[in-house]
């Protein structure tokens, strides 16, 4: 007997279609970004995730890193992980760092 699951693809929520608890967060995310990541909008499922995601995302810039070395961590593990998503999204934000292409 084989037992076959269907996987739906995950929901994109926004401002308008995201949980109470994910709002605040949504927010910072547009605030920061001038736009929702998917990534976001994604997590924002979940409240909690979303919040944990948001909070780590801000604590990692109180570190001793600069913008530029923060960038560099996120490049690595980013390539690491094969994420194609997140390779151009933190290319901007390497730019914007300071970082020369």
């Amino acid at each position: 007997m084989t037992i076959q699951h269907r996987v739906e693809p995950f929901k994109i929520l926004n401002a308008e279609t995201a949980p109470e608890g994910s709002k605040p967060y949504i927010e910072q995310a547009e605030a920061a970004f001038g736009l929702l990541p998917n990534v976001e909008g994604v997590m924002a499922q979940a409240p909690a995730l979303l919040a944990s995601y948001m909070t780590a995302w801000d604590n990692f810039d109180k570190t001793s890193l600069t913008p530029a070395e923060r960038q560099v961590v996120y490049q690595a593990v980013n390539f690491e992980n094969n994420c194609q998503y997140c390779m151009p999204w933190h290319t901007i934000l390497s730019e914007n760092a300071g970082i020369n292409p």
